[in-house]
């Protein structure tokens, strides 16, 4: 039995386990990964990649890694019966990327395990997390190696990526409440020839029968144009384990009324929806992320996605911590910020599953929603929520909410907005790093006194937060002598973010805005910079 010590041990490997890897590692924070399988996840599994989640590996920089391999979804349709009832189209959404991305899970960690070979770090496969202890501002977990020794790793932070049937969230004793929907599901991998669009979702509903009341759901998503992942209720009486090739074959033809036709199927597996949440997503030195510490019906491709920004939201912070560079109640802020966030997804998500299932007046709510989300305003909102591009930090205890950005512009605890300089630039690409970004708007019409002023801002900023923040003067003007100048000579930044005068806005290295301001105050900044950050000047 052996002893080591590191900052962060990450049990588990799958999506969520390997972006927290990949930040780890973008942070300069050393860490090991282990995960008791033996190989990685070979099935498609989890199959949407949001919007919000190619944001997030463009600042990795590694999201042209995905789009060059997954399948580009512009809407998503829905029937019933034969009928076509609507399509929520993606192309209005607020982003660089309007669509959803179809890859195979098994694809996913593929791409992120090549950013962590990159640099060399190696996942430690059939080590098994067996007990897990915390002792002061240390946790000590018992890992059992391949070859049946066991080691006890030292670690100042565990991070629990060990999915729904989480090791240490039962070690640790926490509550996973929730209900699992006795509703039998059949998901399987298939080779189609399609009468439909396959750049598209297309979602069958269908009315009981007399020998059943409960209607019938079935689910094509397409790899690319002759590969689909499946999934259909079954109201069977009993449980199922296997399905043959030809009753898929069968299901297909009689749900989706002939528009596909079997040609292979290569996977097929029972399936249950579990709608679970934890009540405390930190016990001490150790954060359940994921699956860990939510689980829930995969209607909308919610679950890999929250997870993943699960991960994200939690590294950056920890790295700081871990740098010494900022204070403790930092990472009081993950709990309070995401589980509101994935308690709304379970919710949201339990709620319409059962809907679908089970209430009688279903289609009469569908027919409805259809009718509504036709119009133009709701299917925006529709395919924003889905996108979870709409996801709001309203509470945080590190974002300022005081002062109100004008109208239409972004507020805090949003998302950043993203615009396109040029050709070839964007303003995203400036946040292609670690730290926080200060943007340092001058306005459309800027004095040459206002600007002396901003310039002395930058100026002391970067000398005394440096390691933590890169500020940038966006600036109408080509006169300023500033380090950090992103030009918006034809105002297009300016008009993005609705501004005409002079103002501040920080963006989190999660790229959620913490700060606004039209007053450039050094005391003001300072004070709020302080609220969590380590000054150092």
């Amino acid at each position: 039995m052996t002893n080591h010590y590191l900052p962060v041990l990450i049990v588990g490997a799958g999506p969520t386990g390997l972006m927290m890897a990949c930040e780890l590692e973008r942070h300069n924070i050393p860490f090991r990964i282990i995960d008791k399988k033996s190989s990685p996840t070979q099935g498609s599994n989890a199959t949407w990649i949001q919007t919000r989640t190619l944001e997030i590996l463009d600042l990795i920089g590694i999201a042209d890694r995905f789009l060059k391999i997954g399948h580009r979804c512009g809407a998503i349709n829905l029937y019933e019966n034969s009928k076509h009832l609507v399509s929520i189209p993606f192309d209005s959404i607020d982003s660089d990327y309007p669509f959803i991305l179809m890859l195979p899970q098994s694809e996913t960690e593929r791409l992120l395990q090549a950013r962590l070979a990159e640099s060399h770090i190696r996942i430690e496969r059939s080590v098994e997390l067996i007990d897990i202890k915390q002792t002061n501002n240390t946790v000590i977990s018992i890992v059992r190696l391949a070859n049946g020794d066991t080691e006890n790793i030292t670690s100042h932070w565990v991070i629990a990526c060990d999915g729904a049937n989480s090791t240490i969230r039962e070690k640790c004793q926490i509550p996973f409440p929730g209900e699992d929907i006795q509703e039998q599901f059949m998901v399987a991998d298939a080779t189609m020839r399609s009468f439909l669009p396959t750049n598209e979702i297309h979602v069958f509903f269908e009315k009981g029968t007399i020998f059943s009341e409960k209607g019938t759901l079935f689910s094509a998503f397409p790899w690319n144009t002759k590969d689909y992942r499946l999934s259909a209720n079954l109201y069977s009486s009993h449980p199922r384990q296997f399905f043959t090739e030809q009753e898929v074959k069968e299901l297909v033809a009689e749900r989706t009324y002939g528009n596909y036709i079997v040609e292979k199927v290569s996977w097929i597996s029972p399936f249950w929806i579990h709608s679970k949440i934890v009540n405390q997503m930190r016990e001490q030195s150790i954060f359940l992320v994921g699956d860990a510490a939510h689980t829930h019906s995969p209607v909308g491709g919610q679950g890999m996605n929250s997870g993943l920004q699960d991960a994200f939201n939690l590294a950056w912070k920890l790295a700081l911590i871990i740098q010494n560079k900022a204070k403790p109640a930092l990472l009081d802020s993950f709990p309070l910020e995401r589980h509101s966030i994935v308690s709304h997804v379970v919710k949201e998500t339990e709620y319409l599953t059962k809907m679908m299932l089970f209430d009688k007046s279903f289609f009469t709510k569908l027919r409805k929603f259809c009718k509504n989300a036709a119009k133009p305003k709701i299917a925006h909102s529709l395919s924003m929520e889905l996108a979870q591009l709409n996801i709001q930090y309203n509470e945080s205890p590190i974002i300022d909410y005081h002062e109100k950005p004008p109208t239409g512009a972004p507020k805090q605890g949003e998302r950043a907005l993203d615009v396109k300089i040029s050709n070839t630039a964007r303003l995203f690409h400036y946040f292609q790093n670690t730290k926080h970004q200060i943007l340092l708007f001058t306005g459309i019409h800027c004095t040459e006194k206002n600007l002396k002023k901003l310039e002395q801002l930058q100026q002391w900023l970067d000398e005394n937060y440096a390691d933590e923040i890169n500020t940038y003067l966006i600036t109408t003007e080509e006169a300023s002598q500033a380090n950090n100048i992103i030009s918006d000579k034809n105002n297009i930044i300016h008009t993005r973010y609705h501004l005409k005068t002079s103002a501040i806005y920080i963006i989190r290295p999660d790229n959620y805005i913490a700060y606004f301001s039209k007053k450039p105050n050094e005391d003001t900044l300072k004070a709020f910079l302080n609220e969590y950050l380590i000054y150092h000047g």
